[in-house]
């Protein structure tokens, strides 16, 4: 029923076990509503956003900062002003807050906690966010990616894996020696001069394990509604004896012999003369 892409209504699921559905519901909505940094038109403009920073993910990445992003604005009682002195477009913040406020209702019947703002108002945050990156590993298990061991760049994980890079506005950081997070998800792929992850948030090893394992099971083709080209005991055209391919076989073999006995019927009466 929720009005999501697969990724985040899985996301808020498992949110909801995990005690973080209210922050879930607010990445989802800042997601589908697509905010964006206005251009900045003049040089005092440029001045007053360094003065006004917008919150920085505390380094875990894109889906963070857009959370922290919203409960500032929440804050600040959902001023357009504030919107206005951070670069932000008033009209997509506030259908972002629609959409949340839709998905609130919706999910209201299956929520185990509290799915308001209001209710994280003068509760101790929780600095690393692990709940709600442990949501969003499970929700986009389909979209992860792996770090390559001596460079920042990134492999995508499960079928027909490409090389990738996280996207240049990100706020994912990394450790004291500038390494990223070994693995994490990414929102969408775009493709500009070469294959960019965007909205990217970090993810722990323990948390894509049990994932991994799931993929390295999956048989695409048979999800496809096709059928495996191996099984366990062989080729698939050698447990059917009536497959398309020894029929095939067979064809060229009887082609085979007509050949060779005209071929013996032609010597033999070239003998004659």
């Amino acid at each position: 029923e929720l009005p999501l892409d697969p990724s985040l209504s899985r996301t808020l699921i498992e949110a909801n076990e995990l005690g973080c559905l209210s922050q879930a519901l607010t990445v989802a909505a800042v997601l589908s509503a697509e905010i964006t940094l206005r251009q900045t038109r003049s040089k005092e403009m440029e001045g007053k956003r360094k003065r006004q920073q917008l919150p920085d993910g505390s380094g875990w990445g894109d889906h963070v900062q857009l959370l922290q992003i919203f409960e500032s604005w929440d804050q600040a009682d959902y001023d357009p002003r504030w919107c206005s002195d951070h670069d932000l477009q008033v009209r997509g913040m506030k259908f972002s807050k629609d959409v949340r406020n839709q998905l609130s209702q919706i999910i209201q019947k299956i929520a185990k906690g509290p799915t308001d703002l209001q209710a994280r108002r003068g509760r101790k945050s929780d600095p690393d966010y692990r709940k709600l990156r442990r949501a969003l590993c499970v929700g986009y298990g389909n979209q992860l990616a792996e770090r390559m061991i001596h460079h920042n760049g990134y492999h995508t994980v499960g079928y027909r894996t490409q090389l990738v890079q996280v996207h240049p506005s990100s706020v994912l950081e990394g450790d004291e020696y500038g390494k990223l997070p070994v693995y994490v998800v990414y929102h969408e792929l775009i493709n500009t001069t070469r294959p960019f992850m965007r909205n990217v948030c970090g993810v722990e090893q323990t948390w894509v394990k049990p994932i991994l394992k799931k993929l390295e099971k999956l048989n695409i083709n048979k999800l496809s509604g096709g059928s495996s080209a191996l099984t366990d005991s062989g080729p698939l055209e050698e447990k059917q004896p009536g497959s398309p391919t020894k029929a095939a076989a067979a064809k060229q073999s009887d082609v085979d012999s007509k050949i060779q006995a005209a071929r013996e019927r032609y010597l033999a009466r070239k003998g004659k003369k």
